[in-house]
């Protein structure tokens, strides 16, 4: 049997997270039945339990603090693959070394693409697909009227359940502090 699959991520909260849910729901239902999130560690096979991975997480963010990123824009990964996503203008280097540091020991993987933060509204587009769907979001995009910042303080190490569903086994809470006071 292949070891289980988990992966890293912070939700986008509010206004924010329902309308990418929205977007992704319309414009790519196939991939949303998870909630609009930014992936810290993408999706890895790990064969270690899941309280041993997440103690390793915990002690890692136990000594992050918490910090604010904005959306900035719609770009696609395309020719490279047939994603469509939300890209970050803020907190993008907060976010690539928290990548760094937690992409270590116990749950290290070799990436297949050099980690790019972003918020995925759609996937596996085909050229025409990725250049309608980035369109279509451009313009949803342009008239979002809610905020585009938000505080990551947390993260959650999810499961794969079957192709495409995800559960959320534990939150991972920024801050030695209050890593500390849970013990």
């Amino acid at each position: 049997m292949a070891d289980p699959t988990y992966a890293v991520v912070a939700y986008l909260p509010g206004k924010l997270g329902r309308f990418v849910d929205e977007l992704r729901q319309r414009l790519n239902p196939d991939y949303a039945s998870w909630l609009a999130h930014v992936t810290l560690l993408p999706p890895r096979a790990l064969a270690a339990p899941p309280e041993e991975i997440l103690a390793c997480l915990r002690e890692q963010c136990a000594h992050q603090e918490p910090f604010d990123v904005e959306i900035g824009g719609v770009a696609t990964f395309w020719p490279v693959n047939g994603v469509v996503y939300l890209s970050f203008s803020k907190g993008m280097d907060q976010l690539v070394e928290l990548h760094r540091l937690l992409n270590a020991g116990l749950v290290a993987c070799q990436e297949i693409y050099d980690y790019v933060p972003h918020v995925t509204i759609a996937q596996q587009l085909d050229e025409l697909e990725a250049h309608l769907v980035l369109a279509e979001v451009s313009r949803k995009w342009s008239r979002f009227d809610g905020q585009a910042q938000f505080r990551v303080e947390s993260l959650f190490l999810v499961e794969q359940t079957s192709p495409n569903q995800w559960k959320i086994l534990a939150p991972i809470p920024f801050s030695s502090f209050f890593y500390a006071a849970r013990r």
